[in-house]
C-alpha cells in the first residue's frame, strides 16, 4: 500500500481489451463554459452511445487541482456515470488533468490508464498515449512534467486549500500560454524516432494521440502509423471537435 495517497500514486492499467472503440482528447472542459460540457452530453448520447467503449487521452478537463473539485463537472460526471452502466470508459491522464485521482474514476464509471498504454482490438495492437510524454525535443518541459507528476510534489499540492490550488492553475495556464509562444513548433511536437521506439517494444502497428492540436494521419516505417487526435474548441463562433472510431477495421475520424 501506498504511503501518500495521490493520483501518482493510483493504480492504473497497462493493457486493454477494446471491440468498438471511439477516441476523443483535449477537451479541455471547465466550469467556466458549461456551453462545452453541453455539447459534450451531446456527443456522449448522439455519437459516443453507437461505439463499444469510449476513451479519453488526456486533457479532457481544461485544469484539474483534486478530486475534492468535482462539484465544478456535475453533470459532466452524471452523464458519464449513465454512459458507463452500459459502455466501458478509459481515462488517460493530460498534461492538464494529471491531478485526476481514484474518487473520480469512481464518479465517473471509470477505468484509468497508465501512460503510455496497450490496446489490443482483434488483430490490431494499438500504442494509446496522451502524447505530451514523446516531445522530447522541450527539456523544460519533460523536466516540469517528471516534477508535477511526482508523488511528493502531488502529495504537497493536494494539503493546500482548494481556492489556492484554482489560483496556481490559473497562473500556470497563463504561464503555459506565453512559453508556447516563445517555442518552434517542431520542439513542442512528439518525436516521430521515440514514438516508432516506444511502438517497437510493445509490438504496436498503431500508434492513437493526442495533445498537439494538429490531427493526422503519419505513416511510419515498417507498417506502422501515427494517429494524432484533435482537440474541442470554439472557431469562427462555432464549436468544432472529432473522435476517432474504426469502421470496418479502418480507422475514421468523425467530425462535429
Amino acid at each position: 500500500m501506498p504511503l501518500f495517497s495521490c493520483p501518482a500514486n493510483d493504480p492504473k492499467v497497462k493493457e486493454i481489451e477494446l471491440t468498438d472503440p471511439c477516441f476523443i482528447s483535449d477537451l479541455h472542459l471547465n466550469a467556466e463554459s458549461p456551453a462545452d460540457q453541453a455539447t459534450f452530453i451531446r456527443f456522449l448520447q448522439d455519437t459516443a452511445s453507437h461505439y463499444g467503449e469510449l476513451v479519453i487521452l488526456g486533457d479532457f478537463f481544461d485544469y484539474w487541482v483534486g478530486d475534492d473539485a468535482a462539484f465544478t463537472a456535475q453533470s459532466v460526471l452524471k452523464a458519464l456515470k449513465s454512459f458507463s452502466r452500459e459502455h466501458p470508459i478509459y481515462f488517460m491522464h493530460g498534461n492538464r488533468d494529471f491531478m485526476v485521482g481514484a474518487r473520480l474514476m469512481q464518479a465517473m464509471g471509470a477505468t484509468l490508464l497508465d501512460d503510455p498504454a496497450v490496446a489490443r482490438l482483434r488483430s490490431d495492437r494499438l500504442l494509446l498515449s496522451h502524447g505530451d510524454l514523446w516531445c522530447v525535443k522541450d527539456i523544460e518541459y519533460q523536466k516540469l512534467r517528471r516534477k508535477v507528476r511526482s508523488v511528493w510534489w502531488q502529495w504537497l499540492m493536494l494539503r493546500f486549500p482548494l481556492k489556492k490550488r484554482l489560483e496556481i492553475a490559473h497562473n500556470a495556464r497563463m504561464k503555459s500560454r506565453a512559453s508556447k509562444g516563445q517555442k518552434k513548433a517542431d520542439t513542442m511536437d512528439v518525436d516521430n524516432v521515440t514514438v516508432a521506439e516506444a511502438a517497437r517494444r510493445c509490438k504496436a502497428n498503431i500508434v492513437i494521440h493526442g495533445h498537439t492540436h494538429r490531427p493526422d494521419c503519419i505513416a511510419l516505417p515498417k507498417g506502422l502509423t501515427r494517429y494524432v487526435l484533435g482537440d474541442w474548441r470554439h472557431n469562427a463562433e462555432r464549436f468544432e471537435g472529432s473522435a476517432l472510431v474504426f469502421k470496418q477495421g479502418n480507422p475514421t475520424v468523425l467530425h462535429f
